[in-house]
């Protein structure tokens, strides 16, 4: 996480911002939803989307992956955090070249 270059980085960031735009999305699901099926599968989305946010963030304890399971706002709150680090981490990197 440390050693990435620029492009990695934006990459990085680019992905962060796909997974809680599609956070958003499943948390729609969850709310305007009646349909088992459709719960159920948005209910498997998020899970991947945890799962692709601590391969993506490497920072993720076991702690705060199940508390995110839990709370779909602390997993948002983890995201913000996840690329504001990255953002800064961009703009460090800029600095340094």
């Amino acid at each position: 996480m440390y050693n990435l270059d620029a492009l990695q980085q934006i990459e990085k960031i680019k992905t962060l911002h796909w997974i809680r735009r599609s956070a958003v999305f499943y948390k729609q699901c969850f709310a305007y939803s009646d349909n088992p099926k459709e719960i159920e599968a948005a209910k498997q989305g998020y899970k991947e989307l945890l799962d692709s946010f601590a391969e993506v963030s490497n920072h993720v304890p076991l702690s705060q992956y199940r508390a995110a399971e839990r709370d779909f706002e602390y997993f948002l709150r983890l995201i913000d955090l996840a690329l504001a680090y990255s953002i800064y981490e961009m703009e460090t990197i800029g600095q340094l070249q």
